[in-house]
């Protein structure tokens, strides 16, 4: 199984792509901080993008397992689409996206959703952990 990215893993990578696309970052939570996981800013435009990991970080305190299963994937999404559709409806000029790392479990279990994601505006970014990202528009 490939190396499964964090949360917090995700955000950083996903931070370092959008800066070298162009995007200033405005503001980021890591660990437990609640808010929009990054907020970005391009040419007037503005990204809004819920992250989410393949495992809990070390430290959190839900950790019980080494990585999520596919019922808390599915949950973890739900959560994101709810977000996500919050978040275009208060900032409708805004960009808003969905990152996970680039987990074969993660892709097993809503891989197939993405072009539905997409379908309602929502761009998808899958995070791998080198720092490669591939966007889904």
């Amino acid at each position: 199984m490939n190396e499964q990215l964090t949360e917090d893993q995700t955000v950083e990578l996903l931070m370092e792509h959008l800066k070298a696309s162009g995007w200033n970052i405005i503001s980021y939570c890591l660990g437990q901080q609640r808010g929009y996981d990054i907020v970005a800013e391009r040419n007037n435009q503005k990204l809004y993008v819920e992250a989410k990991g393949a495992r809990a970080g070390d430290s959190s305190p839900t950790k019980k397992r080494k990585f999520f299963d596919s019922g808390q994937i599915k949950d973890h999404m739900g959560k994101a689409i709810v977000k996500s559709l919050e978040t275009q409806n208060k900032y409708p000029n805004a960009k808003v996206a969905i990152a996970h790392p680039d987990d074969s479990l993660i892709r097993k279990v809503i891989g197939g959703i993405i072009p539905n994601i997409n379908k309602l505006g929502i761009i998808h970014f899958w995070v791998k952990p080198n720092g490669e990202v591939e966007e889904i528009v």
